[in-house]
C-alpha cells in the first residue's frame, strides 16, 4: 500500500454554475443603483453576500478540530496531533495562494511523508492527467483567475476511527470533509465576479513502523470530490472557472446540500443552483 505512494482517488465531478454569476448577469441589465442595491450582486467589497457561505468561518478555522479521544492503541495525544496534520494538509491543499493560483504547491509537499512527496513531486504537472498529482491540491489553471480579497470562506469537520492495513498493521483514519468557497474574477480584469466551490471528502491514514516510532502520515482514499462554479471538460487538473454563467446538463443542484443526488453519467456537466 505505502510503497507505491499512490493516492487512489474518486472521480472528479464538475458543476457549472448555472446561477452562480446571477448577480453580475442582472448587473448588466439594470441601472447602476439598482444593481448596487440587488443582495445577489457579486461585488468586491462584499463577494460572499447573500450567500450561504457567508455563515462560514474565514480561512482555515472553518474546519474545527473536535476533542480528541484514544482510538484503539492510539492515544489521545495521537489523535489530537493526526487532527492537526490533516488541517494543515488541508490548509496547504486548498488555501495556499502560491498554490491556488497554479503555482508549484511547495506548502503542501511540505507536509507529505517523504515516501509520498517524492511520488508527488515526481507526478506533479504529468502529461498524463490519469498520473497528474496536482488533482491532489485546488488550483485554478496558470494566468486565468486571480483572487478577490484576501478571503476564503471554509466549512468542514474531521473525525477519527480506527483502521487496519495488511503492510503497516493498526491504522488510525481522520475522515476529513469540507467545503472551500472562492471568490475569483479573470486575471487582470475588474470582472466579472463569481464564487467558486471545492468540496472535498476524504482520508488521512496514520501509523507507527514500530512501537514508539514517529507518527506517520499518508493521503488515503478520496470518498468523493467536485467543484462548482468551473468549467466542464478541462484538459488537465488545474480548474477554469465558469466566468460565462453557462449552466450544465440536467436539474440544477444545491452545492450546499449534503443530500445524496444521482449521480452524473460519465461526460455530463452538472449544475448548480447558486454557491
Amino acid at each position: 500500500m505505502f510503497g507505491r505512494g499512490v493516492r487512489r482517488a474518486a472521480a472528479a465531478m464538475c458543476l457549472a454554475g448555472a446561477l452562480t454569476g446571477c448577480g453580475a448577469l442582472e448587473e448588466l441589465g439594470k441601472a447602476a443603483g439598482e444593481a448596487a442595491a440587488d443582495p445577489a450582486v457579486i461585488t468586491e467589497d462584499a463577494p460572499f453576500r447573500g450567500s450561504p457561505s457567508e455563515r462560514f468561518a474565514d480561512g482555515i478555522a472553518g474546519v474545527e478540530i473536535p476533542e480528541a479521544k484514544a482510538v484503539g492503541r492510539f492515544s489521545a495525544k495521537d489523535v489530537r496531533s493526526a487532527y492537526q496534520v490533516s488541517r494543515r494538509l488541508l490548509e496547504a491543499a486548498y488555501l495556499d495562494e502560491k498554490s491556488l493560483l497554479g503555482g508549484k504547491p511547495e506548502a503542501y509537499a511540505r507536509l507529505l511523508d517523504p515516501e509520498q512527496r517524492t511520488f508527488f513531486l515526481k507526478n506533479l504537472d504529468h502529461k498524463d492527467v490519469k498520473k497528474d498529482t496536482r488533482g491532489w491540491v485546488f488550483s485554478f489553471a496558470p494566468g486565468t483567475t486571480e483572487l478577490v480579497g484576501d478571503v476564503v470562506k471554509v466549512q468542514g469537520k474531521l473525525s477519527a476511527a480506527p483502521g487496519r492495513d495488511k503492510d503497516v498493521g493498526e491504522m488510525l483514519v481522520v475522515t476529513y470533509e469540507a467545503r472551500f468557497v472562492y471568490a475569483v474574477r479573470p486575471a487582470g480584469k475588474k470582472g466579472p465576479i463569481v464564487r467558486v466551490m471545492a468540496y472535498t471528502n476524504a482520508r488521512h491514514e496514520f501509523w507507527r513502523d514500530e512501537p514508539g516510532g514517529r507518527l506517520r502520515h499518508w493521503e488515503g482514499d478520496e470518498i468523493d470530490r467536485w467543484s462548482a462554479g468551473t468549467e466542464c471538460g478541462s484538459p488537465d487538473a488545474f480548474h477554469r472557472p465558469s466566468f460565462r454563467y453557462e449552466g450544465g446538463d440536467g436539474p440544477a443542484q444545491d452545492a450546499y446540500s449534503d443530500e445524496e443526488t444521482a449521480p452524473l453519467k460519465e461526460g455530463e456537466c452538472g449544475t448548480v443552483e447558486e454557491i
